[in-house]
């Protein structure tokens, strides 16, 4: 990530991706960076494919060229003191956004675009970008999307790993500047049986695992708390300590969300994985934009 690149923003002409672009001009905005509207007409492919028809190099770059410059007029209309510039590629949406995203200091991605299957949850751009990215990735989804404000929350997971608290720190810092209140979410879940009919973990009771679990929660809620402050004094922040499946509660929590922040890895992920389960699931589901830090 380079803190003083642009916000790269994927634009295709789809809606959700005109919805990206507002997002990200507002980002911008309040970040005093600049925009840089991307459009990947993916047209380098190795075998002919009937469905596109016959093309050319230059008249693809112009009809990429063109979807660019729509975008870069939707950027000029909600935030026009933002400086915006444009880029073509004839590589796929997903490679070229994750070359940009080494001199980036954020990608923006609509959920779904025009690909070639309709009604899937996260297309592939979208989860290709967040799962290889070197920067932060916010996927904006398909409905409503309001921006961050004070009337509009910013949430973040914390589960006291790692990635939990630069997410934390990042969260902080998007709220401190779009006046923002943040909420720390901290989710834990009922513990499992053992071969033996114990808790698994050493516990005693499912009682003595459901109180110790509690514990560690809130404990991390708190430590995240002060994190947060640190980052941006005089933030208003609140805490949720919830039981239940992680990415099923974050997701339910998201609907009151105007963006919700996750580390790509949690506590319980493998350090080898990508992207964590749960930071996975979030992009499927989530209410709100979510944004992937690292």
């Amino acid at each position: 990530m380079n803190s003083a690149g642009p916000i790269v923003v994927g634009f295709d002409g789809s809606d959700v991706a005109g919805r990206a672009v507002t997002w990200a001009a507002h980002a911008a905005e309040a970040q005093g960076a600049q925009l840089l509207v991307v459009n990947a007409a993916d047209r380098m492919r190795y075998i002919p494919d009937a469905s596109v028809g016959f093309w050319t190099p230059d008249l693809a770059h112009e009809a990429a060229t063109k979807v660019a410059e729509r975008g870069m007029e939707l950027a000029r209309e909600v935030a026009p003191d933002v400086e915006v510039t444009h880029n073509v590629s004839l590589s796929s949406p997903a490679l070229t956004l994750e070359e940009l995203s080494a001199d980036a200091r954020q990608i923006v991605v609509g959920n779904t675009g025009h690909g070639r299957i309709a009604g899937i949850l996260l297309g592939s751009t979208a989860f290709h970008v967040a799962t290889h990215a070197q920067c932060p990735v916010t996927v904006i989804p398909s409905g409503p999307c309001p921006q961050p404000g004070p009337e509009h929350r910013v949430s973040v997971a914390s589960d006291g790993s790692p990635s939990a608290t630069r997410a934390v720190k990042h969260a902080a810092n998007i709220a401190g500047r779009r006046n923002a209140p943040l909420e720390i979410l901290t989710v834990w879940e009922f513990p499992y049986f053992g071969g033996q009919g114990m808790p698994l973990g050493g516990y005693m009771s499912m009682e003595q695992a459901a109180e110790k679990s509690t514990e560690w929660a809130t404990k991390f809620a708190e430590e995240a708390r002060r994190e947060a402050l640190q980052e941006q004094p005089g933030l208003t922040v609140t805490t949720q300590v919830l039981e239940g499946r992680p990415q099923d509660v974050l997701a339910d929590a998201s609907a009151d969300s105007a963006l919700l922040v996750v580390g790509a890895r949690g506590r319980g992920d493998l350090r080898s994985l990508l992207l964590g389960s749960t930071s996975r699931a979030l992009l499927h589901h989530a209410q709100c934009a979510v944004e992937i830090v690292r």
